[in-house]
């Protein structure tokens, strides 16, 4: 009998037989409250350029950590973001993030690949808070370390949650080359960005702020040290506003972020969000001192930021109290160009905070 080959799947093989010029690459990020889309090119010179960006509010309750609830409604933010970029039957790399993914830096003894292999399914299943069968497991080596040793970051995701994510965006005729972690992408761009920055033998905290959780990484001599997921986020400030306040969602959405005629908030509202703030630097504490005393570093020297939740008021001056160290603004445009009949530039500051997740999936190297 033969098999029936719809229209649509003809189409789609004569575009990518047909298709001339370099291979569009872009980067999806599925977040909480919004999905964001980037296309950016990478030129001959090492350099990058955005070439198209877009973020859309996905409905309340759509997606709950890394849980997809209400799959049609992704699927319509996805379709609306794909239409007004035009990015359809592109490779792309997706990002994850959520208590169904792990990523942790190992010191293993080392040996053949084989040897090296072992020791990482070892090692992993000791640490990975879910069953590594049901898994998806890689490792990057780093190199050598000062013990003689292999410096080794593993990651890790449920099987299901990586073909959720994979399935709902092929159903929108994106092609998934690659998926990444939510923190690894966003070191993608720090690296771009911070590179001639950067002291050697020194360590730097970097935070993504998101809307559910925060992406914390330790990063020092070119490698990830560090890197732990916090569940803490603007979110939280929303739902404590729902709570305190008895309005619904998106009033409370309002409320955070409407500032009056003189660039101020009602009262109340800035004490809920002091509240929150709180216990914010009381978790950003405790990791930091679990990594300390665990590492011994005593190189900790600055801090950089990134996410919606780093716009919200007094969090930069409560982290450098905190940390009593300087605290950056990761801004995606200190090195990267954009193309200015796509991007609008009112739109960089808002495109500068929110998309390095989508910014650094975007610049995943295929080879890799």
């Amino acid at each position: 009998m033969t098999k029936k080959v719809s229209f649509e799947k003809i189409v789609n093989d004569l575009k990518e037989a047909f298709r001339f010029g370099s291979n569009s690459f872009i980067g999806v990020d599925i977040g909480l409250s919004s999905i964001k889309i980037a296309q950016i090119d990478k030129r001959k010179n090492g350099n990058y350029k955005l070439i198209h960006y877009v973020s859309i509010d996905v409905p309340e309750g759509a997606l709950i950590e890394d849980e997809i609830h209400n799959q049609d409604q992704i699927l319509e933010v996805l379709k609306d973001a794909i239409n007004e970029i035009g990015v359809e039957n592109s490779d792309c790399c997706i990002g994850l993030s959520g208590p169904s993914t792990f990523a942790r830096r190992l010191q293993l003894a080392g040996g053949t690949d084989e040897e090296l292999r072992d020791q990482v399914m070892w090692e992993a299943e000791q640490y990975i808070p879910f069953n590594i069968d049901d898994s998806i497991l890689a490792h990057h080596i780093f190199g050598r370390n000062e013990g003689g040793g292999m410096d080794v970051l593993v990651v890790a995701a449920k099987n299901e949650i990586v073909e959720n994510f994979k399935d709902i965006v092929e159903k929108v005729n994106l092609k998934v080359k690659v998926i990444d972690l939510d923190s690894l992408a966003m070191i993608n761009v720090f690296e771009v960005i911070s590179h001639q920055k950067l002291k050697k033998d020194c360590s730097y905290i970097i935070m993504d702020i998101g809307a559910q959780n925060t992406n914390f990484v330790i990063y020092k001599n070119s490698r990830i040290i560090f890197v732990k997921e916090m569940e803490i986020g603007g979110l939280m400030i929303t739902e404590e506003i729902q709570r305190q306040m008895g309005v619904n969602y998106s009033e409370a959405e309002d409320l955070k972020t409407n500032i009056d005629e003189n660039g101020n908030l009602p009262e109340e509202v800035l004490e809920i969000i002091d509240e929150v703030l709180d216990n914010f630097f009381a978790e950003v504490k405790k990791t930091i001192d679990f990594y300390l005393t665990s590492s011994s570093d005593e190189s900790l020297t600055s801090c950089y930021i990134t996410g919606g939740g780093a716009l919200v008021p007094g969090l930069i001056e409560g982290l450098e109290a905190l940390l009593a160290m300087d605290v950056n603004v990761i801004n995606i445009f200190d090195k990267i160009d954009y193309d200015k009949k796509n991007i609008d530039e009112v739109d960089l500051e808002e495109i500068a905070y929110r998309g390095v997740v989508a910014f650094g999936l975007a610049m995943r190297d295929l080879s890799i």
